[in-house]
């Protein structure tokens, strides 16, 4: 049958089909494009069956079989609107043509309202069908109405009494809601938002996204696991899979660009009639259901809730007290990059998800933890032991890099390997911007002084590892400020001395003076002798460089001041000689 389906015609039309050749009257063509919709809509192939169903309907659009068939092969397609349009027009139209109702398209009808979960609709509509027909046409109905009667039954029964109960106040919020929504707003936009005290003189108005919380996201994406495993068992992956598949670049290769559009489409679309059907069963039997019919006994079922919590917060205290061995184990070992990245693993990625009810002692967790980060990170700022202060001092002291001009590769002109790629990205780069919109993120929703310290310094540090001096030297201070709220020296220390890094490499000498002589009363508030040996130092190597750098200008503005000097004699010389002549 793979001869018969119409190819895209070319700029060129290629030779044309024997059975194209032969004239056929528009009702041997009719029949022929109607079993050829029929042929593919039984092997699921919806889109060469509509393409054929609706070449018949154009020939005969009075066909009341066609509109029919066509009306199934969208139920297969769950484009259920159109099927339900497409049975009620072949209902009117057989009543023309025959002069009587037909039993099989009025129970198409009711079929589809009961896809569409309208199953108050669907059972209203069966019995006015079953006092239509008698006999075997009237017992199709009457089954039916069973399939009906026990939904509406599941649906409204001791289920949802039950799950109403224990959800009232969500339910309330989610009624709430939803009326909102359905609210026709008739006044003009700019009195609307005049009256909400906006701006009303926007002609389009901004709109605000939604952002989630980690722990929100890690809900919703549990729940449609446990969604597609109640209803498929082990077949989840595979809507699991579909619903990856939509944005695999892998499938998706951007340098294709006229299969990916397709390939794209294909994929949503196919996911997008699994979603559909899916909401069709949770409506016939709903998720509520389905828990009330596992546990019916709900002393037993309290009882198992309570073990599995009992089991989760046992072995989320082993994984705290593995986490805190091994941060201590790192520290002591100094090992600072790996210890900040283990932190950000743990803490950004498990903790974040974790309440206070399964956590136990997670505040207390979480100030172990970051001020264990934040000795660690204190610890590396020493002054060495046979430090002698010369050129680039300073930076060498705060771990800075001081031949920044070896980075840089001279373009030379017809090599093309000196030329950066337009298209090219840098690793470490993009790398930086992924962590701090991670880490902007998880500021949004932090809830302690502390958790909220440690982000903001990890958000300048990373600002400075891309070279945005001012964007690090910003949250640095936003850090300090917030230190107060948790009375974290420790904190406050850092924050400082991460402005005194990110003016140190841009050789600003006053704003490093000023940064250090904040955080030297800091450091003797530590009762840290090696961090105030550490500022002095600093002190000392930035007093030097202002020396060096004063007397440069000194000696390059006396040889200006000689050069002028020279020019002027020069040309009050060349002028005398010219008067002479």
């Amino acid at each position: 049958m793979t001869s018969i389906v119409e190819v895209p015609k070319a700029k060129v039309d290629g030779p044309t089909p024997v059975w194209m050749k032969i004239d056929w009257s528009p009702e041997v063509l009719h029949d022929i494009y109607r079993d050829w919709g029929t042929y593919y809509s039984r092997r699921r192939r919806e889109n060469f069956a509509m393409h054929y169903l609706n070449k018949a309907l154009d020939l005969e659009p009075l066909d009341h079989m066609t509109l029919y068939k066509r009306c199934q092969s969208k139920r297969k397609a769950a484009q259920m609107l159109g099927a339900l349009s497409d049975s009620r027009e072949a209902a009117k139209l057989a009543c023309k043509v025959t002069g009587e109702p037909n039993a099989l398209i009025n129970l198409d009808i009711c079929d589809v309202l009961y896809e569409l979960n309208q199953f108050e609709n669907s059972k209203a509509d069966m019995h006015n069908n079953i006092r239509m027909f008698s006999g075997y046409k009237q017992k199709n109905f009457d089954q039916r109405v069973l399939v009906v009667d026990e939904v509406i039954k599941d649906v409204t029964g001791e289920a949802m009494t039950a799950f109403f109960s224990k959800n009232l106040k969500t339910v309330n919020i989610v009624n709430d809601l939803m009326r909102e929504k359905e609210k026709v707003e008739r006044r003009p936009l700019w009195k609307v938002l005049k009256d909400q005290g906006k701006c009303d003189v926007q002609s389009i108005p901004e709109v605000e996204e939604i952002k989630l919380s980690p722990m929100e996201i890690a809900r919703r994406k549990r729940a449609f696991n446990i969604f597609h495993q109640s209803y498929f068992n082990d077949s989840w992956v595979d809507v699991l899979f579909m619903k990856r598949l939509c944005k695999n670049p892998t499938l998706l290769l951007p340098q294709c660009k006229e299969s990916s559009y397709f390939l794209y489409q294909i994929s949503r679309k196919q996911y997008e009639i699994v979603r559909k059907f899916m909401k069709m069963l949770q409506s016939r039997c709903p998720l509520y259901l389905v828990n009330y019919m596992k546990y019916r006994n709900k002393s037993m079922s309290d009882r198992y809730r309570e073990a599995y919590l009992f089991r989760v917060q046992y072995q989320t205290h082993r994984n705290m007290n593995a986490a805190l061995k091994q941060i201590r184990a790192l520290r002591k070992a100094k090992k600072a990059a790996e210890l900040t990245k283990f932190v950000e693993e743990v803490m950004g990625d498990y903790v974040v998800l974790k309440t206070s009810r399964v956590m136990c002692w997670k505040f207390e967790f979480l100030n172990e933890v970051y001020n264990t980060l934040a000795l660690a990170l204190a610890e590396q700022f020493r002054k060495p032991k046979n430090f002698t202060p010369g050129n680039s001092a300073i930076l060498r002291l705060l771990h800075l890099p001081h031949d920044k001009v070896k980075d840089f590769v001279s373009l030379v002109f017809g090599d093309r390997s000196t030329h950066p790629e337009p298209d090219a990205t840098d690793p470490a780069t993009a790398k930086a911007k992924k962590l701090t919109s991670r880490l902007e993120h998880r500021m949004l929703f932090a809830k302690y002084s502390i958790e909220k310290c440690y982000i903001l310094h990890q958000i300048s540090q990373s600002y400075l590892d891309q070279g945005r001096h001012s964007e690090c030297a910003f949250n640095a201070r936003k850090a300090m400020k917030e230190s107060k709220n948790c009375n974290s020296n420790l904190w406050k220390f850092l924050s400082v001395l991460q402005i005194v890094r990110a003016n140190a490499i841009l050789h600003k000498l006053e704003q490093t003076k000023e940064a250090l002589e904040i955080a030297l009363p800091i450091a003797h508030r530590l009762q840290a002798p090696e961090l105030v040996q550490f500022v002095e130092a600093c002190m000392s190597c930035n007093n030097e460089d202002a020396i060096t750098k004063r007397a440069t200008l000194m000696q390059a503005r006396r040889e200006s001041k000689t050069e002028s000097a020279a020019t002027r004699s020069l040309g009050s010389a060349q002028d005398d000689s010219q008067a002479e002549d």
